[in-house]
C-alpha cells in the first residue's frame, strides 16, 4: 500500500510510504531553490514517485496535513483583535484574507490537480487536522510503543500546542491549546523585536543569541507576556506583545517601555538584546517543563514524542532530556510542516486504517541520491578537473585535508529530509581550530558572528566528549560539553560551553562515520565540525546545486560522491 502526504502553506514537502516504511521524503525547496518554499509541492512527489518507482495510479492515499474548513476560530480572534486596536485588527485581516484566497481555498482543488497533472489515479484524498500531523509524525515513527506526546507551534488550524497520549496505532488528544495563545508566535514576535524575520525562520538566531545574554527581562515577560494558567495552560497577552503587529515590526507602548526600542535590521547587537533573547528562551523553556510535568503526572508515561517547530529549539531540547519526569524523549528531527508531510501519511497508515506498527526512524536520509556517472557529466560541463578515487584513498586524504585547515564540501547519499545536514550535503570543517567559526560565518556562510556550529562526533565517543553517553543521530538536542573537552574543540563549542551534536553510527551512515575515524587517526578527536552545505540559500540538493556554491562561495575543496575538487 502506498501513501503520499503533503504539507503546502509553507515549507512545502511530500512523504511516500509503503506498507508503514518511508521511501522518499523531501522538501520543495530543495528544487524550487526558494526557501521555505510555499504552494504544491510538485516537484518533491514527482521525486517520490520516481523513487518508489511507482505512478500516481498506484498511490492508494493521499493525505494533507490541514482542514481548510476550520477557520471559524481565526476569523474570531481577528473580529476580537478589533476591540483591542484597528491596527491589530488589519494585520490580521490582511494576512487571513491571503491565507483563504490563496491557500486554503486552492486547498480543494488538489485532488484534481493532481490527477490533471500526475495522470489519473483512485487515490482516496484525505484532509487531516494539523497537530495530530505533528504528533503523528513523532510517535508512529518512534521506538515507543506508547508515550506521551507533545506538539508546539505557532499555530495549526487553530490549535497551538497539543497534549497527546500515544498507544499502538492510535493517537488520543488530552489537551488542546488555541490561539491567540501560541509559544510559536510568543518567540517569532521576539524575534522580529529582535530586528531578524520570522518569516526567514530566523528564530533559530534567538536562540543563538541568547547564550550571550542574562534574563534581565524574564520577570517582565514571565508577568505581562507570556505566563502560566494553570497546570496545564499559558496565556499570552496580545495587547502587550502581538504577532501579527510583530510581523510588521510594530510593538505596543508597554513593550517598548519595559523592554526599550526593538532593534532594526542592520542595527548593533547590543548587550540589551542578548539579555532580551536570553529572557525569552528561558521562559519558553520554563513553560514547556511546566506543561510536561503535567503532561507526566496525566499519563504516568516515562516516554515522550515532541514535534510541531517548537520542537526546533534543541536548547529546550537539551533541558527536557536533563531536567523533565520523563526518562525517554524521541524528538521528530524534521519537527517543523515539512515533517507533517511524514505524520499525514502515518496517520492515514496507522490512524485512519489501523494498521499496525513496525517502522523506526533511525535516520533522515530519503532525499534524492546522484551516482558517480551523473556528478562526473556535471563537474565536466562545469570544466572543473577532478581526481576520482576510491574511498581507501579519498577518506583518510579529505580528512587530512581538514585537519590541516580545509573546509570541504561533502556530497554523497541521498540528501536529508529537513533542516539539519547529517553528513550528505554538509560543510566539514576542524573542530580544533579556534578560528574556524569566523572563518565559516564570515567568509563562507555569510550569516552572523554569533551562530554556532555543530560537531558530528563518532556515536561511541559521546560519553568522552559529554561525560555521559548520548544518542542523538539528529541534532536536535544541546548539552553541556564535558569541561575538559572545550579546550579541544573550541570551533563546536558554543558561549555557553554547550554543543549541538550529531552521532553518528557505523551502522546507518558508514562512509562518513569512516570519514570522522580516519580524522580522529589523524588528530585524536573523533569529530568533524559539521554545517549545512549552503549560502543563503535551501542545503544544496544537486549536484549542480553544490558546483554553484563552489563557484561563488570561498571554500577550499569538494567532494562529489568519488570525485575530489580542489581549488586551486
Amino acid at each position: 500500500m502506498y501513501i503520499l502526504g503533503l504539507t503546502t502553506l509553507g515549507d512545502a514537502a511530500a512523504t511516500l510510504i509503503r506498507d508503514g516504511e518511508v521511501v522518499a521524503a523531501v522538501e520543495e525547496e530543495r528544487f524550487s531553490r526558494t526557501k521555505h518554499h510555499s504552494g504544491f509541492p510538485y516537484r518533491a512527489v514527482e521525486y517520490c514517485l520516481a523513487e518508489g518507482a511507482i505512478e500516481m495510479k498506484d498511490v492508494d492515499h493521499v493525505a494533507l496535513y490541514w482542514k481548510p474548513w476550520i477557520i471559524v476560530h481565526k476569523a474570531w480572534q481577528a473580529l476580537t483583535s478589533l476591540a483591542i486596536s484597528p491596527a491589530m485588527f488589519a494585520a490580521r485581516v490582511d494576512r487571513g484574507v491571503s491565507q483563504v484566497s490563496n491557500s486554503y481555498l486552492g486547498m480543494l482543488h488538489y485532488p484534481r490537480l493532481m490527477r490533471e497533472r500526475f495522470g489519473p489515479s483512485d487515490f482516496r484524498f484525505h484532509y487531516l487536522e494539523h497537530h495530530p500531523c505533528h504528533a503523528a509524525s513523532a510517535f508512529f515513527v518512534s521506538p515507543f510503543e506508547r508515550a506521551a506526546i507533545l506538539t508546539l507551534d505557532g499555530t495549526g488550524e487553530a490549535t497551538t500546542t497539543m497534549m497527546a497520549l500515544g498507544a499502538g496505532s492510535q493517537i488520543k488528544p488530552i489537551k488542546k491549546i488555541k490561539l491567540p495563545n501560541s509559544l510559536g508566535q510568543f518567540y517569532s514576535a521576539v524575534t522580529n523585536f529582535l530586528g531578524f524575520d520570522m518569516f526567514a525562520g530566523d528564530e533559530w538566531k534567538v536562540m543563538g543569541l541568547a547564550a550571550y545574554g542574562e534574563p534581565e527581562y524574564y520577570d517582565f515577560l514571565s508577568r505581562r507576556v507570556l505566563r502560566v494558567d494553570g497546570p496545564d495552560a499559558y496565556r499570552v497577552n496580545i495587547r502587550v506583545l502581538d504577532h501579527h503587529l510583530a510581523k510588521r515590526y510594530q510593538f505596543s507602548d508597554k513593550i517598548l517601555q519595559a523592554l526599550g526600542p526593538a532593534r532594526r535590521p542592520g542595527d548593533e547587537i547590543t548587550d540589551r538584546f542578548q539579555n532580551i533573547a536570553a529572557s525569552a528562551q528561558l521562559l519558553l523553556e520554563d513553560i514547556v517543563l511546566h506543561l510536561l510535568r503535567n503532561l507526566h503526572e496525566r499519563t504516568a508515561e516515562e516516554n515522550l514524542c515532541l514535534a510541531g517547530g517548537v520542537a526546533f529549539n534543541s536548547v529546550m531540547n537539551g533541558r527536557i532530556i536533563a531536567e523533565s519526569p520523563f526518562k525517554r524523549v524521541f524528538i521528530q528531527p524534521v519537527a517543523g510542516d515539512a515533517g507533517c508531510s511524514l505524520g499525514a501519511a502515518f496517520l492515514t497508515y496507522h490512524g485512519l486504517l489501523g494498521r499496525p506498527r513496525r517502522y523506526h526512524m533511525r535516520h533522515a536520509y530519503f532525499g534524492p541520491a546522484f551516482s558517480s556517472a551523473a556528478c562526473a557529466r556535471e563537474l565536466e560541463a562545469a570544466h572543473l578537473p577532478f581526481k576520482t578515487l576510491p574511498d581507501d584513498e579519498m577518506l583518510p586524504r579529505v580528512a587530512k585535508m581538514i585537519a590541516a585547515g580545509a573546509i570541504v564540501g561533502w556530497f554523497q547519499g541521498r540528501a536529508e529530509f529537513g533542516p539539519r545536514a547529517l553528513g550528505n550535503r554538509s560543510f566539514l570543517a576542524d573542530p580544533r581550530r579556534a578560528d574556524m567559526r569566523e572563518l565559516l560565518n564570515h567568509k563562507v556562510k555569510l550569516r552572523e558572528w554569533f551562530r554556532p556550529l555543530a560537531p558530528s562526533l563518532l556515536e561511541e565517543a559521546s560519553a568522552q566528549v559529554f561525560g555521559h553517553p548520548h544518542h542523538d543521530p539528529f541534532m536536535v538536542t544541546v548539552l553541556d560539553v564535558a569541561a575538559d573537552q572545550r579546550p579541544l574543540i573550541p570551533a563546536v563549542v558554543h558561549v555557553d560551553g554547550s554543543a549541538r551534536p550529531q552521532t553518528v553510527s557505523r551502522e546507518t551512515n558508514p562512509r562518513f562515520w569512516e570519514l570522522i575515524h580516519q580524522f580522529k587517526l589523524i588528530t585524536g578527536v573523533p569529530m568533524l565540525l559539521n554545517t549545512s552545505f549552503n549560502v543563503q540559500e535551501p542545503i544544496v540538493c544537486t549536484p549542480a546545486d553544490a558546483i554553484t556554491t563552489f563557484s561563488k562561495a570561498n571554500f577550499d575543496a569538494m567532494v562529489l560522491e568519488d570525485h575530489l575538487v580542489v581549488r586551486p
